[in-house]
């Protein structure tokens, strides 16, 4: 005789596939519950931001990883379509929530750092070239006057009014 459960998580546990126990029931999977977990993820994942298979994978994921629990009365393969739904389910209240607002701060305590007002290495190198060129171009302009060569030198050098 089977001994009973002692106490309500063994009950729950029970009553629940481990996350072991649905990663060997996907393992053996018939090529008809395949077919249906790829035609359910597509389906769903029309008109969405997300891929099918991007779809298929986080329910499998949630599955595996014990996010969500399997009833051992249930299909596995009605499990994953359950979880996609929701997937799905989430992702278009989302959407019909509009913007979500980005919060400023360090990556740890959920936000974004905002972008440093000095500019990028690559900005400090095209600006070289650019004012290189430029100041090549004046002198090439106004090499024919001497006192005008003169007053561009001084500027460039920073003798400013003398």
């Amino acid at each position: 005789m089977p001994s009973l459960p002692s106490t309500a998580e063994d009950r729950a546990a029970d009553n629940h596939y481990t996350p072991a126990e649905i990663g060997v029931m996907l393992g053996t999977l018939s090529n008809a519950d395949r077919q249906r977990l790829v035609a359910s993820s597509r389906y769903l994942a029309h008109d969405r931001h997300i891929l099918a298979a991007d779809l298929r994978q986080e329910a499998f994921v949630r599955a595996l990883d014990g996010r969500r629990k399997c009833q051992r009365s249930w299909n596995v393969t009605d499990f994953l379509v359950g979880i996609m739904r929701s997937l799905t389910s989430a992702e278009r209240e989302a959407d019909m929530a509009g913007h979500r607002p980005v919060l400023i701060g360090t990556f740890g305590e959920g936000g974004i750092n905002p972008a440093s007002p000095a500019p990028s290495p690559e900005q400090v190198g095209h600006d070289a070239i650019y004012y290189r060129r430029t100041i090549t171009a004046i002198r090439e302009a106004i090499e024919r006057d001497p006192r005008l060569v003169a007053l561009i030198e001084a500027v460039l050098d920073g003798a400013k009014g003398e």
